[in-house]
């Protein structure tokens, strides 16, 4: 590994240093941000010496002479620029133009550094200057805070709040919140949300994360609250290198013994190879009693049945039995109809060699399976290690046949280790009142402590080349794989009832692979001024939970006995999961100028879209059942109590001195058609827009957006056998279980949008602007959410039901925004937005969980933020902002009559959205002294009480996720050129993450309470 980074290195160098002369590079743009191509750059000197700007308006100009050379910058309507550049040999000197229109007298020559993507300056350039309303967070502001992924990064947003992994924006999340990956969507790889874990992405290979909050016809139509695009690190214009190492220290669980699992020796890695996962096509199920005619088949009556016509489909009756007792000489042909001798016969069956030999010969291959699954019911303890990550990161530009080729490659890894060894885990429930009939008493008398920890590891790499054909055309291909495990591990105590104690051990792996692959090409037609961009995004992913073990048993502590098995809790329970999600997104654009004016923004877009995703889900429920010669579990040695042993065939002597044999344990799988799934959602997209500038202050920008959405999801043998909705054949598991029927949507939608920004004061330093929007969007019902099967969840330890009959919701949004630029690069903006939704969807706790949608529901709120420069070194950012939100909608108790799922319709409820924040707080305090390397930050955030868990039976109310009030700190210094240090403190009060029950009296009962533990992380990097 170390040759081949040394090979690699040596590699760039060795191409940059074949530069043989100075080279000054850059982009030229006009006064309002627009890229312009084909200015021509010459030397003053030597006019055959010079080149022109591509379609990006980037240049690169070679110089031979040492002396200083004066650069002449012109294109057709602008004015002439001069510059005086000296790059010395084999240095690359990085200069940008901004031209400005002919019209105007030129009074100053502006000359500014590249314009770096990972930059504030770049972003707030592009702020400015937005037809939408955007917010964003540069690699610049990531590293400052010390934010190790986009999660925690965009948190700092204005209206951004973030709950395990995921974020919701001005109060809203999951499916109104789009994220994507340089402007292509990528697959979730979760059953339970519409949106991907953002703390996928490490911020050392991120440029950028935009964050747009107000729609445009050129993004996709299905969000509301945020469309947010994690822009991947472009390549440098010179050889680059950077590499960063940290290790960390939580207070909570390093060095400590915290609760865990057996591993494998690739769970450093991200991924299990195969040591917690099953063969599942061949299972056996065993046969615990088998039938009469399986019986004796099973000891060679088998051909003697099939000669009289009789199968395992023949009704049974009492002659069949006769008559084989007497094949097996066990009844004489004249004692058939011999009450007495029949009986004797069938006891001499019974009690002696037959019936225990064929319930061996029955159930042997199925025993041997039974001993195939590990027993490793008990968790274990682990060590916790320091926490760790290492990135690597290498980028240059160099001519391959005379053109430009810009070329980066970076690598992730990762390791995390949390623990809470006194987290807790409790559920309300309603308890009879026998002396008063139809009066429940709430349960809250809970105290359930449990030891939980996590631990997560993963790698990310990418991979990226940008290709100039010529002037006019580029191509860049994109790779970059994801790899991810996180090992879930809990053991809990609930002793709610002094006389039985309830154990709960849950260990739930899941591993997740994403490798994404993305194509873009630009074209610019210099006759026309048609730019043309064309984009391509294919995901391959997928995740697995092997091995999902959750079980529950008993102990009395009065003799310390304890009790497994049958219908104890949630009994003994082994789940597989495997999910493959391959997404396909895709999307084409023209853009043309309108009329001569270069000093206005007057341009005309159109585009088309086309985005494929499919699905499959396989799962597998294998539950632990116990034979009629069980012992009772004597201590709380699981792995004893359940040795392998016990799944085989055990053949004795019963206390009467007859012989029998049987199985102690096995496995039954609950085996249902619906356990496999497939989906598959299309939407054709096309659009047309039109930002055009009425006047020098007024500027309009919008269109209309046309969506075709088709969504089809289904059990796949329902499905492959044309089974009809609601037919008796899609019962979920033959026993009063709703039908599993086909979840379909195909819906055809018209979005308009629009964007009207005035101009109230233009200089490019002290802009002044005012922003009013409004849109119309939709968010559609995943292909998870539209089908009916249910998939059982580590976190609430419940299933969750999709529901086929949920309806797209509407949105309609409304948007207000003032933002002020002052010299010095201080700013502070007010946004005023509403939103009124549709048949908004809601998680739902019927018992169970499903979604459901609700009527109406409007949100609306307001968001103030500022930076401010304290003084030369010390820097304040702040955002607040303020949500108030209402859901009316009438409330429906589920239930089942005739297979078929019905609602009992009762009281109008008016609540808060679910996932709705009513407020949430951003500040971040910065110390920058660049005379000696230091920087400091201090960072806060907290979001008010949220709707998380909406609960449908009356007594137990709704879960709010509570506050939490978060301090980080990060001091770093630079030490010489290329080298530097850090210490960051990651939640320095360890604040819980606490989610309870909204009870009138308070939070006075917790759905569950944990902390992540305070951390410090050291960290070193170098960078040429």
């Amino acid at each position: 590994m170390k040759n081949a980074v040394l090979i690699f290195l040596i590699f760039f160098t060795s191409l940059e240093i074949s530069l043989a002369q100075g080279t000054i590079r850059g982009k030229v743009s006009d006064e309002n941000g627009e890229t312009l191509i084909g200015v021509t750059l010459v030397l003053k000197s030597n006019k055959s010496i010079g080149c022109a700007t591509d379609f990006d308006g980037n240049y690169s100009l070679k110089i031979t002479d040492s002396l200083p050379q004066t650069v002449l910058v012109s294109f057709i309507s602008y004015q002439t620029l001069e510059a005086v550049v000296h790059p010395k040999k084999d240095e690359i000197l990085i200069k940008d133009f901004v031209l400005k229109s002919s019209t105007q007298n030129i009074k100053e020559v502006e000359i500014v550094a590249k314009a770096t993507k990972a930059r504030d300056y770049y972003m707030e350039s592009l702020k400015k200057k937005s037809a939408t309303t955007i917010d964003y967070v540069s690699s610049e502001s990531m590293k400052k805070s010390g934010d190790a992924n986009v999660t925690a990064a965009v948190a700092r947003v204005s209206g951004v709040s973030t709950n395990g992994g995921f974020i919701t924006v001005r109060g809203i999340g999951d499916r109104y919140v789009k994220t994507c990956v340089n402007g292509s969507r990528i697959p979730t790889l979760d059953p339970f949300t519409n949106n991907i874990k953002l703390d996928l992405f490490p911020a050392s290979l991120v440029d950028n994360v935009l964050i747009t909050k107000t729609a445009s016809p050129e993004l996709s139509g299905d969000w509301s609250g945020a469309y947010l695009s994690v822009e991947t690190k472009d390549y440098p214009d010179q050889l680059a290198v950077n590499i960063e190492t940290s290790f960390g220290y939580n207070a909570q669980s390093t060095f400590k013994d915290v609760v865990s699992s057996e591993r494998s020796n690739t769970d450093w890695l991200g991924y299990d190879k195969n040591f917690r996962d099953h063969s599942h096509d061949d299972f056996i199920q065993v046969k615990s009693t088998p039938t009469q005619y399986e019986e004796f088949v099973a000891i060679g009556l088998g051909d003697y049945y099939t000669a009289l016509g009789i199968t395992g489909n023949t009704p049974w009756n009492e002659t069949y039995y006769k008559l084989g007792l007497v094949q097996l000489g066990l009844l004489a042909p004249a004692l058939i109809d011999d009450d007495n001798a029949v009986n004797a016969a069938k006891a001499q069956y019974n009690n002696g060699m037959y019936k225990s030999q064929a319930f061996t010969t029955i159930n042997t291959e199925a025993a041997k399976k039974g001993q195939s699954f590990s027993n490793n019911w008990n968790t274990a303890t682990r060590r916790a290690p320091l926490n760790f990550s290492q990135s690597f990161s290498i980028g240059n530009q160099v001519q391959v046949l005379g053109k430009p080729l810009g070329v980066i490659g970076g690598f992730r890894y990762g390791s995390v280790t949390q623990c809470d060894p006194n987290s807790t885990s409790n559920r309300a429930s309603l308890v009879g009142d026998q002396a008063n009939p139809g009066i429940y008493l709430r349960d809250v008398s809970s105290s359930i402590n449990q030891l939980a920890s996590r631990e997560t590891n993963g790698w990310s790499a990418l991979l990226n080349f940008a290709y100039k054909l010529n002037l006019n055309n580029s191509i860049s291909l994109l790779f970059m794989p994801n790899f991810n495990g996180t090992n879930n591990v809990r053991s809990s105590l609930d002793n709610r009832e002094s006389n039985n104690l309830i154990w709960t051990k849950t260990q739930f792996y899941e591993q997740r692979k994403q490798l994404v692959y993305q194509l873009k090409t630009e074209h610019f037609i210099p006759a026309s001024k048609i730019k043309i961009e064309f984009n391509a995004s294919y995901t391959s992913g997928k995740s697995s939970a092997p091995d999902f073990k959750n079980l529950q048993y008993l102990e009395d502590p009065t003799d310390s006995s304890f009790q497994i098995g049958g219908s104890i809790g949630d009994g003994i329970h082994r789940y597989y999961r495997y999910l493959t999600d391959n997404l396909f997104d895709s999307r084409i654009t023209a853009e043309m100028p309108l009329g001569n004016k270069t000093d206005l923004i007057r341009k005309v877009k159109i585009g088309a879209a086309y985005f494929s995703n499919h699905k499959e889900s396989n799962q597998y429920d294998y539950s632990v059942f116990f034979g009629p010669y069980n012992e009772t579990i004597t201590n709380d040695d699981v792995n004893a109590y359940l040795n392998l042993d016990k799944f085989g065939i055990t053949n004795g002597v019963d206390i009467n001195g007859l012989p029998y044999s049987t199985i102690s344990a096995y496995y039954n799988e609950r085996a249902s058609p619906a356990n496999h799934t497939f989906g598959n959602n299309t939407i054709q997209a096309c659009f047309a827009m039109l930002d055009y500038s009425l006047l020098p202050k007024l500027r309009i920008s919008g269109g209309l957006r046309a969506e075709k959405a088709k969504i089809y999801t289904d059990v796949m043998r329902f499905d492959s056998l044309n089974i009809p909705k609601d037919d008796p054949r899609r019962d979920y598991a033959n026993g009063g279980f709703p039908a599993v029927n086909p979840g379909n949507l195909n819906e055809l939608s018209f979005l308009p949008s629009v964007n009207l920004i005035f101009k109230i004061k233009e200089a490019e330093a002290t802009q002044m602007n005012l922003r009013l929007n409004y849109s119309k969007t939709v968010a559609r019902p995943s292909i998870r959410e539209l089908s009916d099967v249910a998939t059982f969840d580590y976190e609430f330890r419940r299933s969750v039901y999709g529901n086929s009959t949920l309806k797209m919701v509407k949105i309609d949004n409304y948007d207000l925004r003032y933002e002020s630029y002052f010299n010095g690069g201080d700013n502070i903006s007010v946004s005023v937005f509403y939103k009124n939704f549709k048949n908004h969807i809601e998680l739902v706790n019927y018992g169970d969980y499903t979604w459901e949608n609700v009527d109406n529901s409007h949100v609306s709120g307001i968001e103030i933020e500022g930076r401010k420069s304290i003084t030369k070194h010390f820097e304040f950012r702040a955002n607040v902002t303020f949500v108030k939100s209402q859901t009316e909608y009438v409330q429906k108790k589920q239930f089942i009559s005739g297979g078929v799922k019905q609602y009992f319709y009762g009281d109008t409820i008016k609540r808060a959205m679910y996932g709705q924040a009513p407020y949430v707080v951003n500040a971040i305090l910065s110390y920058t002294a660049d005379s000696i390397g230091l920087t400091a930050t201090l960072s806060y955030n907290i979001q008010g009480p949220r709707l998380v868990i909406v609960s449908d039976t009356k007594g137990i109310p709704d879960i709010y996720e509570l506050p939490r009030n978060i301090f980080d700190f990060k001091i770093s210094k630079t030490l010489g050129k290329h080298f530097s240090v850090s210490l960051t403190v990651q939640d320095i009060l360890n604040t819980a993450v606490r989610r309870s029950y909204n009870y009138e009296e308070g939070w006075t009962l917790d759905y569950d309470k944990f902390r992540y533990g305070t951390s410090f992380l050291l960290g070193i990097s170098y960078k040429l």
